[in-house]
């Protein structure tokens, strides 16, 4: 017994050859510098990760080694799948690491195995269902870390065809693959091959009789019995090369020529560890820094107008007032203005206001007809005021807008902006309802927002010209002819003949079927003592 169990330590079977075995070694160092490399960059800032980083060489020379590991591996991954080509086409080796059902059943005898379910270990094939789920994990791994790493490497070029989130996604997505790689390498792998027995096969290239009827049991009786696939047919073997090969270089080049353009097109990656403080020296300019002068800085926008008599701010400019503040003003005091917004003067009568000032007033206020504003200004009236002043006092209106200066005489022509002159004198009986001419189908129609309003209003804004002065005497005849004039200081024509006698029935010449000079069509319905009121005599 003793000596058949030294026989089976001391029987080996070629289980890699020497090409397998080296790429094995290569897959080992840059899986392996992969992990380190990536790992103490995803967990930067602890003591072991920041130590590591220093001896590389710091974080720039740490993702340097990293990139050139993944490249490594990349290259590696091309040669296994041309080397899987040349087996499967060229050699018509069985596809033995598809995994399979028998699979299946392979890992729940082993399973029943273990736990003593049963006596005797199952005989499993060349490659059992461990080293086939380890193999298509390494292969799911390198895809998604490959992806990942390629969008890690170039975010700009990424994010020209895929949103911004993919970035941050992918770096999860690489970090967390990284960490699931590593802890199957050291719970599965390392437990399989290197503690429950030390399997030295991916160095020497031959496993023991005792390890292969373990692990490989199938395949070792197949092998005793003779039954070992035979090897292909030299002839077919060198037909098949001169079709594969030539095809296998120009693909190897092209996928080569890849890896290149994906690590040299973009010089730019994502910051995983903040670089190191330096110092550096610092300009400082030899202006000396420049005295307070002790006064005040505009920092919010400036007040328009004085502040004297207008302490309470949110009058105006509440929330619901004419000009509000911004909403987050709303808590604020309102002697806490001024620390940020700077009063300006209050423009004298006559001169513009301020930009952004309120509009100033176009006549004076100081006599009776023009202390009520909401006589002319309410809603409705002639010259209504915004929709938010509805609700300000009568006394609130000269805390904003100023006179811009006094109510003109008569005669005078007023300010810009006032109410336009009466160009005739208002005394006397025809002149006391200016509603006789002016209304709606009169010969001067007010405007429409004049037509609430009461006749006495019409001289709070409109003023009649001057009279004739005290004193001056009427002019009289010379004997001489006078040019008469024909047109009266109110801008009407005149009636260049007397009005006594018969003339005082103007409508005896002046009616719309006359010969003479018809009225107008707007006059037909005026009577007798309306004419005078605009027309007067020239005599």
């Amino acid at each position: 017994m003793a000596q058949q169990t030294k026989n089976n330590h001391a029987q080996t079977y070629t289980r890699f050859s020497i090409p397998q075995r080296i790429e094995h070694i290569v897959l080992l160092a840059s899986f392996t510098t992969l992990a380190v490399t990536g790992l103490i960059q995803k967990f930067s800032g602890g003591w072991l990760s920041d130590g590591l980083i220093s001896v590389l060489g710091g974080i720039e020379a740490t993702r340097i080694i990293h990139r050139i590991a993944a490249i490594v591996f990349v290259l590696q991954s091309i040669y296994h799948i041309l080397v899987v080509g040349y087996k499967v086409f060229v050699r018509h080796t069985e596809l033995t690491m598809l995994p399979g059902l028998r699979d299946v059943t392979d890992a729940i005898d082993v399973l029943r195995y273990n736990l003593g379910l049963t006596k005797n270990h199952p005989k499993l094939p060349r490659f059992n269902f461990a080293e086939k789920a380890e193999y298509w994990a390494l292969i799911w791994g390198g895809i998604v870390m490959g992806l990942t790493g390629f969008m890690l490497w170039n975010p700009i070029a990424v994010t020209k065809f895929l949103p911004g989130q993919f970035i941050p996604a992918a770096k999860a997505a690489h970090g967390g693959e990284a960490i699931l790689a590593v802890l199957a390498i050291i719970v599965w792998h390392f437990y399989s091959v290197h503690i429950k027995f030390f399997n030295k096969s991916m160095f020497t290239g031959k496993l023991t009789r005792a390890q292969m009827a373990d692990e490989h049991g199938e395949e070792l009786e197949q092998i005793e019995a003779g039954r070992a696939r035979p090897a292909p047919d030299p002839e077919g073997v060198r037909r098949r090369e001169r079709i594969y090969l030539p095809v296998a270089l120009v693909l190897g080049l092209i996928l080569a020529g890849g890896v290149y353009w994906f690590s040299t097109f973009e010089e730019t990656a994502l910051a995983t560890v903040p670089p190191p403080p330096t110092e550096v020296p610092v300009f400082v300019p030899l202006t000396p820094t420049p005295e307070a002068t002790g006064e005040a800085v505009q920092i919010g926008s400036p007040i328009t107008h004085a502040i004297e008599g207008r302490e309470q701010c949110d009058t105006c400019h509440g929330l619901s007032g004419m000009l509000p503040y911004p909403a987050d003003h709303a808590e604020r005091p309102n002697d806490s203005c001024t620390i940020c917004h700077l009063p300006g003067p209050t423009p004298e009568p006559g001169a513009e206001p301020v930009t952004g000032a309120a509009k100033p007033i176009p006549h004076a206020i100081e006599s009776e007809p023009y202390t009520n504003c909401a006589a002319c200004h309410a809603a409705g009236k002639m010259k209504p005021f915004p929709e938010n002043h509805a609700n300000f006092p009568q006394d609130a209106c000269t805390s904003c807008h100023q006179p811009a200066g006094e109510t003109p005489a008569a005669g005078e022509t007023p300010s810009a902006g006032g109410p336009n002159p009466i160009p005739h004198p208002i005394d006397g009986e025809m002149y006391t309802d200016c509603t006789t001419c002016h209304g709606e189908g009169k010969p001067l129609a007010f405007p429409d927002n004049h037509k609430t309003f009461a006749p006495e209003t019409c001289t709070s804004c409109h003023q009649p010209p001057a009279t004739e002065p005290a004193g001056e005497a009427t002019p009289q005849p010379t004997g001489e002819a006078t040019a008469r004039p024909t047109q009266a200081p109110n801008g009407y024509p005149t009636v260049p003949h007397a009005l006594d006698g018969p003339y005082e029935n103007c409508l005896a010449c002046h009616n719309l079927d006359s010969a003479i000079k018809p009225i107008p069509a707007s006059h037909q319905n005026y009577t007798l003592p309306t004419c005078t009121a605009c027309h007067l005599s020239a005599e």
